[in-house]
């Protein structure tokens, strides 16, 4: 049965297998193959090649080929990080060697899961026309791509076996010179030629480890035996290459471990010599606890001499290291002095001697980053300009040393650290207020119980590099008497010449710090010795303008304070809280902003106006939760609620205007009608302290008496100089018959006779005591600035007739009458202009101040008129109702004509008609 069963069946087999054979175009013959998929595989024609099936994929394959389906097995490789059925278009017709695991005996779903071993022998390439299903399996439509007779004529061609020369040349040089753990080829016997050129290039391209799966399938793709040599003997190239590249590496590192390794075993050999030359010079023997904590003892001293040597420690230096470490070996751990020669040490270890921080030289990075922290102060930002512009172009200026001179909350610390970053250099900020003992900047001598070294070798210690940025805060308001004077400790930090071998007390020896860059701050340089200030670069940094103050509190005060008080998300925060706002929740009009700077704030900085925006932050916060602040319930209560419900919130956000600062900050602090103060004998002037720049009322009286002269206010010698000179001048001016003062007295008096009963006297003080103050009297007052406007006082007093309201009055005057430049122009300006002032009195040498110091913009409202003597003064404060006064005036050349009163308005010069 069995055999009619075959020769029954037998013809259709054959049959089907004849059709799967048919032959191709060309003579190429083309095949059914059963496809089985490899991923990171490649199988090359006549070599053997294994992997992994499941027992059921097999099975299929098998039958397919038992049933004349196909004709064998096609071995084709996945393309990388592809889906399953995208599949190269070249593979490798396979025969089945072996299948590994292939004992299974029921055809139970475990067994048919079974991964099966198969091993393959390649036969030849295909190119693969078209695909067709076959249950789980697919079943490719291929054409052979070789033909054996060609490939043996191709192997006779004289270039093919110099090809094969050479790949064999360097497949052996790569044998020898890679080691045993060498990963270059995935089999380690000893090689044997192939016989032919087509093989020796399936073997490289399966053997060599390093060729990634898409470089392997190119061999495969290559049909051109001449070509596929050439491909392939240029991988070997590639791949010798590299093993030269890691040879040299390797052997370069093992040269610096083997050194390092000889310099680690001499270390320890000499600290175990040590060891135990100390152990022999003790001659009491110890237990193990003193015996451990003498070996950590000495490990201690072995890494602190390391740290020393990487220390690059300069040659006096060194010679104090040296001394110090050989003293520390011969000491024991619990002598007095071991701890602080110890922690000497580690200060020589830990400063740096010649580690420096890169200097940025963008110079156009620098100025819009100090634009950004900063609204005006163009002085010191032009000086670290050109500091930095110097640098770029030497590479070794020592750094400049600027005191930066001005009033509270101008923002001269907040400055230096603009200055670091611009430079980018790290900072650190050292506070001198206070400071009365010189060994807190140089240290103390170590002959002292716990001295430590001074601030400014401690800066550099914490900072690690040898040009920071030092701020010496509050220069100014160091404490100094006849027995303390740290003032004079800066003399030789501040130096220039000196600075590059400063030597600390308790550091003992040289110490350069001519690479840092120091600033100083301070309010008030007349209680700075002279020589001190002699070595700095003073930088005035006068108060801002209104139009300044604005615009820091649109771009850094607000939006600060919103940020502190929960109205503004944080920026640049990484974890934002769900309750921070998304947009602002408090938002200030530009006319609340100027309201608040002019009338609730009367400074030169912007500390109290800080104050002030907190204050309406708080409000703002206290209104968004539905509260209001405290009320009695009464009539100002509702009004207050009536004006503040504009305000809202309104779509959860507040808005202030200029009409609800009143019911928010209370009663205006500042009196805008300041000058309606003057009366008879008052005149007002400006002065300028370290708070900056404020109005000076000059108060003045007369009794009967014999002409005796009083000043008070605690004043200098020079303002009290500057009292009498005015007097005497005032009486001078009136004794002349032609003077302006006797004109305007005998206007505004009915009888001359009045004075002293004589027609021809006119000594407007003839036997009356005169007396001068100048109010809050706690304060010293001193300068020569309060001429002009002490004569006006007199003046006033004299023709009993209070000066114009509306002006204030600064500069020095002369016996003859001339009105002298004064200094603190931009401050006592901006005061005025805080105050309410119109008309400002200045000294004609001062017009080129106001030109420089004060921009355009903050002139509106203002007139300043110029002054060359005091006559002028007089027109101009008790000058006739209805008298025509010329004014200045300036061509387009700038030349002057000739007029009894200067007057410039919002920077430019402009004719003033009448009083």
């Amino acid at each position: 049965k069995s055999l009619r069963a075959v020769q029954t069946s037998l013809p259709k087999l054959l049959a089907a297998r004849f059709m799967s054979m048919a032959p191709a175009q060309g003579g190429l013959e083309q095949l059914n193959l059963v496809v089985l998929p490899l991923r990171n595989q490649v199988i090359f024609p006549l070599l053997r090649g294994s992997f992994e099936v499941s027992r059921k994929a097999y099975d299929e394959a098998q039958g397919l080929i038992q049933q004349g389906a196909a004709a064998g097995i096609g071995a084709i490789a996945l393309r990388p990080s592809q889906a399953e059925a995208n599949l190269y278009e070249i593979g490798t017709h396979c025969r089945i060697v072996s299948a590994e695991g292939a004992g299974a005996q029921d055809g139970s779903d475990e067994e048919e899961g079974r991964l099966l071993r198969v091993t393959v022998e390649g036969l030849s390439r295909f190119k693969v026309l078209s695909y067709s299903q076959a249950g789980a399996l697919r079943i490719a439509r291929v054409q052979l791509l070789e033909d054996e007779a060609e490939t043996q004529e191709a192997e006779q061609d004289t270039t093919v076996r110099a090809l094969v020369q050479s790949v064999q040349e360097k497949m052996t040089e790569l044998v020898t010179k890679s080691s045993q753990d060498s990963k270059i080829f995935r089999s380690r016997r000893q090689w044997r030629w192939p016989p032919s050129a087509a093989m020796l290039t399936s073997v490289v391209g399966a053997t060599l480890a390093q060729l990634s799966l898409e470089e392997r399938q190119r061999i495969l793709e290559t049909l051109g035996l001449r070509e596929r040599l050439e491909l392939v003997l240029d991988f070997l190239q590639r791949e010798a290459e590299a093993l030269r590249m890691s040879s040299e590496i390797s052997e370069g590192i093992q040269k610096s471990r083997e050194q390092e390794l000889r310099q680690m075993v001499l270390q320890r050999q000499m600290q175990e010599i040590q060891r135990e030359l100390q152990r022999l010079r003790q001659k009491a023997s110890r237990d193990s606890d003193k015996e451990e904590g003498e070996e950590e003892e000495e490990d201690e001293v072995a890494h602190l001499s390391e740290k020393l040597a990487k220390a690059s420690l300069p040659e006096d230096a060194q010679k104090v290291a040296k001394r110090e470490l050989k003293r520390l070996k011969g000491l024991q751990a619990h002598h007095p002095e071991y701890t602080s020669t110890h922690s000497y040490l580690e200060l020589l270890a830990s400063l740096p001697w010649k580690t420096s921080s890169e200097d940025s030289h963008d110079l156009r990075a620098a100025r819009q980053l100090l634009d950004e922290d900063h609204r005006g102060l163009e002085k010191v930002k032009l000086r670290l300009l050109e500091f930095l512009a110097v640098q770029k172009m030497r590479g070794d200026m020592k750094g400049p040393i600027l005191c930066l001179h001005g009033p509270p909350g101008i923002g001269k610390t907040s400055l230096g650290r603009s200055i670091a970053r611009a430079l980018g250099r790290k900072f650190h900020r050292i506070a001198l207020g206070g400071v009365r003992d010189e060994a807190e900047l140089r240290g103390h001598r170590r002959t002292y119980i716990g001295s430590i070294p001074g601030v400014i070798i401690q800066a550099f210690q914490t900072l690690g590099v040898n040009n920071p940025v030092i701020l010496l805060d509050e220069v100014d308001k160091m404490a100094q008497n006849s027995m303390f004077n740290p003032q004079a400790t800066l003399l030789e930090i501040l130096d220039p010449e000196q600075n590059g071998s400063f030597k600390d007390h308790y550091l003992n020896t040289p110490f350069d710090l001519s690479n840092a860059i120091f600033i100083c701050t301070a309010n008030d340089t007349s209680t700075i010795d002279r020589p001190l200030l002699d070595r700095m670069e003073v930088i005035d940094l006068s108060g801002y303008t209104v139009d300044e103050k604005v615009s820091i509190t649109t771009t850094h005060l607000l939006p600060k304070q919103r940020r502190l008080h929960a109205l503004e998300a944080e920026v640049g925060a990484e974890s934002q809280s769900e309750s921070a706002p998304k947009e602002p929740l408090l938002e200030l009009s530009s006319e609340a902003i100027v309201a608040l700077v002019t009338r609730w704030t009367a400074e030169s900085g912007v500390r109290s106006l800080e104050r002030r925006l907190a204050q309406i932050c708080r409000w703002a916060a206290l209104r968004l939760q539905g509260l209001d602040a405290q009320s009695d319930g009464g009539g100002k209560d509702l009004q207050r609620q009536e004006a503040l419900a504009s305000s809202g919130p309104n779509d959860g956000k507040i808005k202030v205007g200029p009409e609800h600062l009143p019911h928010i900050l209370g009663v205006e602090l500042f009196e805008p009608n300041l000058a309606e103060r003057l009366e008879v004998g008052v005149a007002m002037g400006l002065s300028v302290s370290s708070v900056g720049g404020q109005l000076l009322f000059i108060e003045s009286s007369k009794t009967v008496g014999s002409g005796k002269l009083t000043i008070t206010g605690q004043l200098g010698k020079v303002m009290s100089e500057s009292v009498e000179t005015a007097l005497s001048l005032l009486r001078a001016r009136f004794a002349r018959e032609e003077s302006p003062a006797v004109q305007v007295f005998d206007f505004h008096t009915s009888r001359k006779e009045a004075m002293s009963g004589k027609s021809d006297d006119r000594d407007p003080f003839k036997g009356e005591d005169v007396h001068v103050h100048f109010p809050a009297g706690g304060i010293p007052k001193d300068g020569p600035s309060a001429g002009v406007a002490v004569l006006l006082a007199l003046a006033s007093l004299a023709l009993n007739r209070p000066m114009r309201s509306d002006t204030a009055v600064t500069g020095e005057v002369t016996l003859r009458g001339h009105v002298l430049p004064v200094g603190g122009i931009r401050d006592k300006v901006l005061a005025a202009i805080r105050a309410g002032v119109k008309h400002v009195l200045l000294p004609l040498a001062n017009k080129k101040n106001v030109l420089e110091d004060i921009p355009a913009g903050s002139l509106d409202g203002i007139e300043i008129h110029y002054l060359k003597n005091v006559d002028e003064a007089l027109d101009w404060a008790f000058g006739k109702p209805g008298n025509e006064l010329d004014v200045m005036t300036l061509s387009s050349q700038g030349a002057a004509t000739p007029a009894s009163a200067r007057s410039i308005r919002s920077g430019g010069l402009q004719a003033r008609s009448k009083l």
